[in-house]
């Protein structure tokens, strides 16, 4: 079947099929988030305080993975003569792994504190010179993610062209994470490229272990001018290492429709309501339709929402009967009907339930009858019930 792309986002954070389970291990989720919380403000002391050395840096790396409980696996060899990696994107903390086992640095336009993207392995990309970082650390690779943004990992995004214009050798890298209870990443519909997930990162705080697996492939050469076929075999590669599907779909269209999605299910339920409100207003039409609405939004049911209205349980304000149009005179005496007035409030013994429910209801078909007739212009005369 053919991925489309819904099925390439996640919009709930639960992935488990067993509730219970998330459930018992909430309180330590809890107590593991003020833990790693705690470590997070050694972290963010430790990168003021000490220098900027590679030394200093790998042991910042080391204690953010405690901190996130980012577990990484490598496989593969890596190619000494690539000073650039081209991976997939699947969580918000793919820099850090990589940064920690690969010693990259990572392109990114999020707007963090300076040493939340230095400990990251981030480098803001409006401020990447190309010339300016070979010169200065030829051996540090640079991590590019031409996907734009994260995917559920079920299929790979079409690539922008930009990377690949680094350099004529790149080595492929595919990444996966794994973890229990809850996926790494949820699409919201205020997803952009320059803000930081902080939800996402909060998750991996919670969550007991975050497995990435960080899988080189053999590097790939440029060897003609076809720059297609050159960026064809980079992805084709780390879409074979992951055994998924690429697409042709990219990020900014993933994200507009998880946006769209949500509208058009925002729309559906507006509409739903408002039919299932006219049904509610036709059997009671001196309730006021605010109050109709209101209650369905909970209940998605005319015959429970009724059913509040009648035994109080939702209160109300009746609104005013309109005008009754002139009727013909006849000999006959005019029907007389019981209308008893809604009180709104809620009886305390069941037996006072009981006959108020019986109230409304007679009040309810009487009034319905006395619509009917009207409507019509019966001449019927009906006994006081």
């Amino acid at each position: 079947m053919a991925l489309t792309v819904d099925r390439l986002m996640n919009d709930d954070r639960f992935c488990g099929e067993n509730v219970i389970q998330f459930l018992l291990y909430l309180p330590f989720g809890i107590l593991l988030l003020i833990i790693r919380t705690f470590l997070a403000l050694i972290l963010w002391i430790a990168s003021i305080i000490l220098p900027n050395k590679s030394a200093v840096r790998q042991m910042l790396s080391t204690l953010a993975c405690w901190t996130f409980g980012v577990y990484v696996k490598l496989k593969g060899t890596r190619d000494p003569r690539c000073s650039v990696m081209v991976a997939n994107y699947v969580s918000c903390l793919d820099s850090l792994a990589a940064s920690h086992v690969l010693g990259t640095i990572s392109l990114r336009k999020w707007k963090v504190p300076p040493f939340f993207a230095s400990t990251l392995g981030i480098r803001n990309a409006a401020q990447f010179v190309r010339k300016q970082h070979f010169a200065e650390c030829p051996s540090k690779p640079v991590l590019l993610q031409p996907e734009g943004g994260p995917t559920n990992g079920k299929g790979l995004l079409k690539f922008t062209d930009w990377p690949f214009q680094l350099g004529n050798r790149v080595q492929p890298v595919a990444i996966s994470v794994e973890r229990i209870f809850t996926n790494v990443t949820v699409h919201r519909p205020s997803d952009s490229r320059d803000k930081f997930p902080w939800s996402d990162a909060l998750w991996f705080l919670c969550s007991p272990a975050s497995v990435f697996t960080v899988r080189l492939l053999p590097a790939v050469e440029r060897h003609d001018d076809d720059h297609g076929a050159f960026v064809s075999t980079v992805r084709q590669s780390i879409a074979d290492a992951l055994e998924i599907e690429p697409t042709e779909y990219k990020w900014e269209q993933l994200n507009a429709g998880g946006r769209a999605a949500r509208r058009r299910e925002a729309r559906d339920v507006s509409a739903d309501v408002t039919r299932l409100a006219a049904q509610v207003k036709e059997v009671l039409p001196r309730v006021p339709v605010r109050d109709i609405v209101r209650d369905l939004v909970n209940t998605r049911s005319v015959d429970v929402t009724i059913t509040n209205f009648l035994e109080g349980v939702t209160p109300y304000t009746p609104e005013p009967e309109p005008p009754s149009e002139p009727r013909p005179s006849t000999s006959q005496a005019p029907p007389r009907y019981i209308t008893p007035t809604p009180t709104g409030v809620f009886p305390k013994s069941a037996k006072e339930r009981q006959l108020s429910f019986q109230e409304r209801k007679a009040q309810m078909i009487a009034e319905a009858r006395k619509r009917y007739i009207e409507k019509h212009g019966l001449n019927v005369a009906l006994n006081n019930c």
